[in-house]
């Protein structure tokens, strides 16, 4: 059996006077204690699905490694993709700089992925990231790299031929190893309003959930700061997309999804709380 737990959104801003980065450390703060009699091994796995900073700053980077920081130190395996917002001013302009100090600072610093810390290597290098248990395999996307090559992306999003290819092979090779495949991301695998069409979902929507459909249990993305959840479509058993992470709900609670897996037995609940 492995948990995990989705977060996304937070919009982690340069100065812990801003809104989000208050509520930003009273959920890392209820999460480790929620959790705190649990063994190592058996604390969730904490899914963020981009926008972590607001504009990309270094300074925002910086600050989101020491308000994530205490889950890695407490024994939570963190597994992070990029959002729009994690790559440039207000989420519309996409900065080499910014892509940048996300694979030193999120994946780099926080995560302690040795391979992103080396200048050579890009983000086109590193995603899809995978990360592999007993029983479940975690693929991690970039969702805005195949729209870097556009100054104004207008939050839309692309995963890009190459890794569409990789993430391919991947779900090919591991056809047969009867682990339960997760999938996570930041941008809008589909959208039925057409007129949000055009800015929410990734140019290639279709051609990512050809790939996925019927290859992946689960699909976990973030982006509109809205909640919602699809069950047994597009050939995929769940598929969740997470709201803003850092804001509460009407009655003033804050709320996340906690999902269990145990063979064929899965489990996805709403964890709500309220804290001060």
């Amino acid at each position: 059996m492995i948990n995990f737990i989705h977060l996304s959104d937070l919009h982690i801003h340069g100065s812990n006077m801003k809104e989000d980065n208050v509520n930003s450390i009273k959920i890392i703060d209820y999460i480790i204690g929620r959790y705190a009699d649990y063994n190592k091994g058996e604390k969730p796995v904490v899914l963020l699905t981009g926008d972590i900073t607001d504009d990309g700053k270094k300074n925002q980077y910086k600050n989101a490694v020491k308000i994530l920081g205490p889950l890695v130190n407490e024994g939570f395996e963190v597994l992070a993709c990029p959002g729009n917002h994690d790559y440039g001013p207000a989420g519309n302009i996409y900065t080499e700089k910014s892509q940048r100090l996300f694979q030193d600072y999120i994946l780099g610093e926080l995560l302690n992925i040795k391979k992103a810390g080396n200048s050579s290597v890009t983000m086109e290098e590193l995603y899809p990231m995978q990360k592999s248990s007993e029983e479940v395999l975690f693929i991690g996307l970039d969702s805005v790299v195949g729209n870097e090559d556009e100054l104004l992306h207008f939050a839309s999003g692309e995963v890009g031929k190459p890794q569409r290819e990789k993430l391919t092979k991947i779900l090919l090779d591991r056809a047969n190893t009867g682990k339960k495949i997760v999938v996570y991301f930041h941008h809008h695998p589909f959208y039925r309003h057409f007129l949000k069409k055009l800015v929410l979902e990734m140019d290639d929507a279709k051609e990512v959930m050809r790939i996925l459909s019927s290859r992946v249990d689960f699909a976990c993305f973030g982006h509109k700061h809205e909640s919602d959840i699809w069950t047994a479509e597009h050939g995929i058993d769940w598929i969740l997309a997470s709201g803003k992470t850092t804001r509460r709900n009407d009655l003033y609670k804050f709320q996340f999804r906690e999902v269990t897996i145990d063979g064929d037995d899965n489990d996805v609940s709403m964890i709500t709380f309220k804290k001060d």
